[in-house]
C-alpha cells in the first residue's frame, strides 16, 4: 500500500493549521463601535489609523484608499504620469502591479529578478531605461525589501520617481528604515491575507507634505485640490479603518513569532537537503515574513519536477505554493488584450508598440518553472506553533523518503 497521501495513503496531518486573520474581540469591539456611531464614513476611525501608520512606518503621512491597487494608481497620477510615459515594474510580481500602470494609461515595462530574492534586479532596471521612462515600481516580494540603495541611486541619476510596492512589507525595514519612507512615495495593503487586514484596503505613505495633499485630494474626488483632477472616489471606511487600529497593534508581536519560526524552519531544513530558505541580504535588517521564500532542487529529490513535489506536499495535509507566473508571458501582454483600442501602447503620444512576446526573464521564468516555491504566512505555518514547523518539515520528509512511489506513478 502506498505511503504517500498523493497515491492513496494516509495524510501526516488532517487537522486544520491555525487560521488568518487573527482576530478576537477587540475587533468587533471596534466594529461595533462604529455601527453605533452612525458615522462610517470620513470619520475619526481612518483619521487615527492613518496617523498610527503614518508613525509606525516613519514616512510622517498616511493616505488611507479602499484598497491597495487604487493607492498605486492614485500615487501614479500624483507623480503626473500619464500617455505615453514608461514605468520599469518586475515580472515577477502580482498583477495589480502592472494594472495600476496601465490604468493610468502609461506602459509597464518589465524587468528580470535578483537570483537570489527574486526581487527586481537593479542592473536589469538599468538597461530598461528609455526616454519615456518616468518612474520604477520596486515590489519588496514577502516582505523583503528590495536593493533600494542601488535603485535609489539609479532613479537620482536618471531623474525617475520611486513607488515602492509594500503590499507584503508592513514592518520590514531597509538598513534600520522602516519601509513605507524609503521611495517618493509607498503602497500597502490591507486584503485579507495581508500581515494586517480589514478585509481589503490601502494605504499611501509619504514624507512629502505636498504629494500627501495631493494623494488626498486624489482619493476623494479632487476636492481638496485648487484645480479639477481626473481622479474617483477611493475613500475607506470608519469600520476599516478601525479594525486597523486593532490589527496594527499586533503587528510587531506577529512579525516576532514569524521571525522565530522562519529561523527554526531553516534549522530543520538545513539538514534536508534540497529546499533551503533564500539567503538574506546582510542590510535588511528586519522582515515582516509576509512569505518564506524557499528554494527547491529537484536533484536532492530524484528529479521531482516542482509541481508534483507541491502536489504530494499539499496532499499530506501541508501547504506549498508556486510563485508568481512572470507578468510578460500572460495573455493580457502577449496578446495586448488591453481592449479596443490597444490603449496605453497604441497610444499616438507612445510610438511603436512593444511587443511583450519579446521580452526575456530568464531569472524570474527559472523560479516559476523550477526552483520557486512560498510557505505563506497566511497558512498556518509561519504563525504557528514550533510543532507545526516541525509538521511542515516532517511533511517534506515522508515525501523524500518516498520518492520511489512517485518513481512508479
Amino acid at each position: 500500500m502506498a505511503k504517500l497521501a498523493l497515491l492513496g495513503g494516509r495524510p501526516l496531518r488532517e487537522k486544520p493549521w491555525p487560521t488568518w486573520p487573527r482576530h478576537d474581540e477587540s475587533e468587533r469591539e471596534a466594529a461595533v463601535r462604529v455601527a453605533d456611531s452612525g458615522r462610517w464614513q470620513s470619520g475619526p476611525e481612518v483619521e487615527a489609523f492613518e496617523k498610527a501608520f503614518g508613525e509606525y512606518t516613519r514616512a510622517g503621512h498616511a493616505i488611507a484608499m479602499m484598497n491597495g491597487t487604487v493607492t498605486m494608481e492614485a500615487a501614479l497620477r500624483a507623480f503626473g504620469i500619464g500617455p505615453g510615459d514608461e514605468v520599469i515594474i518586475p515580472t515577477h510580481t502580482f498583477i495589480a502591479t502592472a494594472l495600476a500602470v496601465l490604468m493610468v494609461n502609461a506602459v509597464p515595462v518589465f524587468a528580470d529578478s535578483e537570483p537570489e530574492s527574486y526581487n527586481i534586479d537593479p542592473q536589469e532596471i538599468e538597461k530598461a531605461i528609455s526616454g519615456r521612462t518616468k518612474a520604477v515600481i520596486p515590489v519588496h516580494v514577502g516582505g523583503v525589501p528590495c536593493d533600494m540603495d542601488a535603485i535609489l541611486a539609479i532613479a537620482k541619476k536618471h531623474q525617475l520617481r520611486i513607488l515602492e510596492d509594500a503590499a507584503h512589507a508592513h514592518g520590514s525595514e531597509w538598513r534600520g528604515k522602516r519601509i513605507g519612507s524609503v521611495g517618493d512615495i509607498s503602497s500597502f495593503s490591507f486584503q485579507t491575507g495581508k500581515v494586517i487586514t480589514s478585509g481589503d484596503g490601502g494605504a499611501l505613505t509619504t514624507g512629502d507634505e505636498a504629494l500627501a495633499a495631493l494623494c488626498r485630494s486624489l482619493r476623494e474626488f479632487g476636492y481638496r485640490h485648487p484645480e479639477p483632477l481626473k481622479t474617483s472616489n477611493y475613500r475607506m471606511t470608519e469600520f476599516q479603518g478601525a479594525i486597523l487600529q486593532v490589527q496594527l497593534s499586533r503587528l510587531d508581536e506577529q512579525i516576532s513569532v514569524r521571525a522565530g519560526n522562519a529561523r527554526y524552519l531553516a534549522e530543520c531544513l538545513s539538514g534536508i537537503g534540497g529546499l533551503a530558505l533564500d539567503a538574506r541580504d546582510e542590510r535588511v535588517s528586519r522582515l515582516s515574513w509576509y512569505l518564506a521564500h524557499l528554494k527547491y532542487d529537484a536533484r536532492h529529490f530524484g528529479g521531482l519536477p516542482k509541481q508534483r513535489f507541491i502536489d504530494a506536499m499539499r496532499a499530506e495535509g501541508a501547504p506549498v505554493s508556486n510563485v508568481y507566473q512572470p507578468l510578460h508571458s500572460l495573455p493580457l501582454f502577449t496578446q495586448r488584450r488591453f481592449g479596443p483600442w490597444g490603449c496605453p501602447v497604441t497610444c499616438e503620444k507612445y510610438g511603436e508598440p512593444i511587443d511583450y512576446r519579446a521580452v526575456s526573464c530568464p531569472v524570474a521564468d527559472r523560479a516559476y518553472r523550477e526552483e520557486g516555491l512560498w510557505l505563506d504566512h497566511d497558512e498556518g505555518v509561519l504563525g504557528g506553533s514550533r510543532a507545526d514547523v516541525e509538521g511542515w518539515v516532517g511533511a517534506v520528509e515522508k515525501v523524500k523518503e518516498n520518492l520511489s512511489e512517485l518513481g512508479e506513478a
